[in-house]
């Protein structure tokens, strides 16, 4: 006779099976969205400049898939998500320095060392945070904030 192994394991649907592995065993993820954001407070602080669209708008090339992007919106967008965190879990990410630098590049401000340094020590808390953060989690936080911003651009359509 051959006998059955019961199994334990519950079935979860709908849940992938890395949802619950942390950021820190995937550092590519990470990397994704730190890399351009450091680039740009890099270029600030090694040249003073940043690259600029020919209508005058702060911009980034993405390494990985070699598009331009909206500094000020990227900044922005890591703001916001990073917000409803500390608003989840009650913690300080402290994310001013950054809002700022991003406000900056929005209304074509000039930006000194202080500003990029505060915005530095801002995506190292990001980074921290993100770092304990389980993938389902961060992909959750993400899709978050685009209901928020998809809410927004409802309201202002009205």
């Amino acid at each position: 006779m051959s006998a059955q192994k019961k199994r334990n394991k519950a079935y979860r649907p709908g849940r992938l099976a890395g949802d619950n592995i942390k950021l820190k065993m995937q550092p590519w993820k990470g990397k994704a969205i730190m890399d351009p954001l450091l680039a740009i407070i890099d270029q600030l602080e090694q040249n003073g400049t940043i690259d600029v669209a020919s209508n005058g708008v702060a911009i980034f090339k993405d390494a990985i898939d070699g598009h331009w992007y909206d500094s000020a919106v990227a900044i922005a967008g890591v703001v916001e998500a990073f917000e409803i965190h500390e608003r989840r879990f009650g913690v300080d990410l402290h994310i001013d320095g950054l809002r700022k630098l991003g406000k900056a590049l929005q209304i074509d401000m000039p930006i000194n060392e202080h500003q990029t340094a505060a915005a530095r020590v801002s995506l190292q808390h990001i980074r921290a945070a993100s770092l304990e953060m389980t993938a389902g989690y961060a992909r959750d936080l993400i899709k978050d904030f685009q209901i928020k911003e998809g809410l927004e651009q409802v309201r202002e359509a009205a």
